[in-house]
């Protein structure tokens, strides 16, 4: 159900200069503010809504919001934002013409741009989100197991067990 998050980073990474850092949440999730790498596109799923049911609710069709979170820092104006702005401005029009209307692959739909948050600005970086919403149909197997998962992998730092005497 998430796979469109790495395909939007695929797709980013093919379409942006190199300088152009392409990035997940999680990847964000331990860097400091100040630490992260600019200029970069921050990749963020941002839920969904259900937008029809059908079957008794077996059927779903649900749409998925992803942001795309244009990320420039410019210390240049600080206090009045207009070097961040300038900054984030071509990559901003990169993102949004590389992905209007993009068919992730196969069967799927195509990206359609939405109503973004507001962009934000905190010591010199800008913000500017981008929000693309997608559709996708899924068909619940309420009576299908689901198998365990399989069992890691041991650990190569462990010492092997001792096998005790044998009788």
């Amino acid at each position: 159900m998430l796979e469109l998050e790495s395909l939007l980073i695929d797709r980013l990474r093919s379409v942006l200069p190199p300088e152009v850092h392409v990035l997940t949440a999680a990847e964000l999730a331990s860097v400091a503010e100040d630490k992260q790498r600019t200029p970069a596109v921050h990749v963020v799923y941002d839920g969904f809504d259900v937008i029809q049911e059908g079957s008794g609710g077996l059927a779903v069709e649900i749409e998925q919001r992803w942001l795309t979170v244009i990320a420039v820092r410019n210390m240049g104006s600080y206090r009045s934002g207009v070097m961040v702005r300038e900054d984030a401005g071509p990559i901003l029009t990169a993102v949004f013409e590389r992905l209007t209307g993009w068919p992730p692959g196969g069967e799927m739909e195509r990206l359609r741009p939405s109503r973004p948050p507001n962009a934000a600005y905190s010591q010199g970086f800008g913000y500017f989100p981008l929000l693309w919403r997608y559709r996708i149909f899924l068909v619940g197997r309420p009576k299908e197991v689901i198998p365990d998962p399989p069992a890691p992998p041991p650990d190569p730092a462990d010492p092997p067990e001792e096998e005790g005497p044998s009788e």
